[in-house]
């Protein structure tokens, strides 16, 4: 990644000070709601809206034109239509504003292809940097930055964004914060004039607050960047895409939605292969998984042991774990000589999935440190079908003690598993809602860590893919 491009974006996620062209006083409008978000979702710096009417908006002085702010702002978010925006980043870039984030719409991704090329000849004429156009806006958690019209997101976390859809930004944003995991930020793409999605995958590489980072793309700018990106940030952060365009119609919506050219799918899927990259089939699994590497630590390897309270969600994840690549070992014979030392259920399946028939969450901990001592496992899954009582307190202090990964589904589980979903995320431990979701996202983990062991021994002999 260029220096230059690698300082504008780390310049723009820190600014210091905003001016928001476009700004209103009407409700309705995205210059309000943007305006709204940017100053309620906590930001600190300081905050110019302009407006050639002039007035006041949300508590704050609204200034006539750009030339009249008391200071160059680090950032200029622009709201204003289509075919003035040219005009107006000339007079920035005259004003000495380094870098502008466009929400407006109305270029190429309606068709209007030569004001795409006038403002790629404004940036090369100029040096000012372009997030956009046609874009929902960015979010920076460090910075307490959300210049967007929605979501308002206060909640930091591990989870870094960076979707051409605006919509698909927001779920991702809004499913992080209601689970309780945070967001570090959201960069939402659009047509990319200027700014491109690899130059984010470069610089989030480095970003020590980010850990995973989940990427939805309809398209793909320039090939050769992009490859060069994913063989930069693969080996120092797990990467989960989701490429939609994988049809006909899909790749038509595409191309008028961003302007982007779909890459064929086989490619892709094989770029994502050979460099340790989990390729999502759907936005529910594009979420999952990078939850999933959010908040697994890496396993020792690929053994899995279910406890659940019902024999059920033992089956239903015994049929998954194939799929992942998985092994449901076979209980040592010690580990059971130990399980029946316990006050165990005479109803209890001593095997692998382990069946407890019980609803006490003190059973639980007890067979999970107990198949932990004895090794039985890389992975423990608690398959919770039922209200366990005291389940979520029990589940946090069950962490401190096992080596092994812990992970915990639960469903029908009423006012307890409510607490759990509000609880566990926030301590790092994932709830899923199906055994199955649970063992595909334990699948990319264990995949991840796989990747890392092969370039650790040097197994790893990356090849260039051509587009």
């Amino acid at each position: 990644m260029e220096t230059d491009k690698r300082k504008s974006i780390d310049r723009i996620l820190k600014a210091g000070s905003i001016a928001v062209v476009g700004a209103s006083a009407d409700t309705r409008k995205l210059g309000y709601m943007t305006l709204e978000t940017l100053i309620f979702s906590g930001y600190q710096g300081n905050i110019y809206p302009v407006n050639p009417r002039g007035g006041s908006i949300l508590d704050h002085d609204v200034y006539t034109r750009i030339e009249d702010l008391p200071e160059i702002p680090d950032l200029m978010v622009v709201i204003i239509p289509a075919q003035a925006v040219p005009g107006l980043l000339r007079k920035a870039a005259e004003s000495g504003i380094a870098a502008a984030l466009i929400l407006s719409a109305g270029f190429g991704d309606a068709g209007r292809h030569d004001l795409d090329e006038e403002l790629r000849s404004i940036v090369d004429s100029t040096g000012i940097r372009i997030l956009g156009p046609n874009i929902q806006g960015v979010a920076y958690l460090p910075n307490k930055l959300c210049a967007m019209f929605f979501p308002i997101v206060k909640t930091p976390g591990p989870l870094t964004i960076i979707s051409q859809s605006g919509s698909v930004t927001a779920a991702l944003m809004e499913w992080a914060t209601n689970e309780g995991i945070g967001i570090n930020a959201a960069v939402n793409l659009g047509n990319q004039i200027d700014l491109r999605d690899a130059d984010y995958l470069s610089y989030f590489a480095d970003d020590d607050r980010t850990g995973v980072i989940a990427v939805y793309l309809e398209g793909i700018k320039n090939g050769r960047d992009f490859l060069k990106a994913l063989r930069l940030v693969a080996p120092k952060k797990p990467v989960v895409i989701l490429k939609s365009g994988r049809s006909q119609a899909g790749r038509l919506s595409a191309a008028s939605h961003t302007g982007a050219l779909a890459v064929n799918q086989a490619i892709f899927e094989s770029v994502c292969r050979q460099y340790g990259i989990q390729s999502a089939e759907n936005l529910e699994n594009l979420y999952l998984y990078a939850k999933s590497l959010a908040l697994l630590k890496q396993p020792n390897g690929n053994r899995l042991l279910s406890i659940s309270s019902s024999g059920g969600l033992g089956t239903l994840t015994a049929d998954e774990v194939e799929n992942q690549g998985l092994v449901l070992p076979k209980l040592s014979r010690e580990f059971i000589q130990e399980l029946e030392k316990l006050d165990l259920s005479p109803l209890a399946t001593l095997s692998n999935p382990l069946d407890l028939d019980e609803q006490e969450a003190a059973i639980f901990e007890e067979v999970a440190v107990v198949a932990d001592r004895y090794n039985q496992a890389d992975i423990i899954l608690l398959n919770f079908g039922d209200p366990i009582w005291g389940g979520t307190k029990m589940v946090l202090e069950l962490k401190r003690k096992l080596n092994s990964v812990l992970a915990v589904v639960y469903l029908g589980g009423g006012n307890e598993e409510i607490e759990a979903r509000k609880t566990l995320p926030a301590a790092g431990i994932p709830v899923f809602n199906s055994p199955e979701s649970a063992v595909k996202g334990i699948g990319t983990i264990v995949r991840r860590a796989n990747y890392l062991g092969k370039i650790k021994s040097g197994c790893i002999k990356a090849k260039p893919v051509n587009y």
